[in-house]
């Protein structure tokens, strides 16, 4: 906010003819550097004139038109919407990723590597049979014999 305030010099102004003499130019002087030398006025006057940022915005709200502050406010609005709708969405969807991932594609990978572990184990045994004679390798645990028959059944 914007105060006027009117300041009278008595001693600049005391006489209504528009020229001035040197004396009293220089009377005038002297007794505007003799008001200078007082702080406590200019302390208080500066006083009133602290406003904020916030007060300053406020007065804009004057000179801004008001179809124009709408459109701002449309806009800032539309923004902010859109911007929290996008935040969610994706937050949502990575929720259902990450839970998708850990339900599926964790126990997938961990049955991937059991069975290249199981590979690796039945090439061990089959490269490892006494007196050199190559063996098939045992299908998911069976002896070579019986890898037509289910486990449990009797033949």
């Amino acid at each position: 906010m914007v105060k006027l305030v009117e300041i009278e010099d008595d001693a600049v102004f005391d006489d209504d003819s528009q020229y001035t003499t040197d004396e009293e130019e220089n009377e005038s002087v002297a007794s505007l550097t003799d008001k200078e030398d007082d702080e406590s006025d200019f302390e208080d006057e500066d006083d009133e004139f602290e406003e904020t940022f916030l007060e300053r915005v406020q007065a804009l709200k004057d000179i801004i038109p008001i179809e124009k502050r709408r459109a701002v406010s449309s806009a800032l609005s539309s923004i902010s919407y859109w911007g929290t709708f996008g935040m969610n969405l994706a937050g949502k969807l990575g929720w259902v990723f990450t839970t998708s991932a850990l339900l599926v594609v964790f126990p997938l990978a961990l049955e991937s590597d059991r069975e290249k572990m199981m590979q690796q184990w039945e090439s061990e045994q089959a490269g490892a049979v006494p007196g050199g004679q190559q063996q098939q390798p045992m299908l998911g645990g069976m002896p070579p014999g019986v890898a037509g028959s289910a486990p449990g059944l009797v033949a």
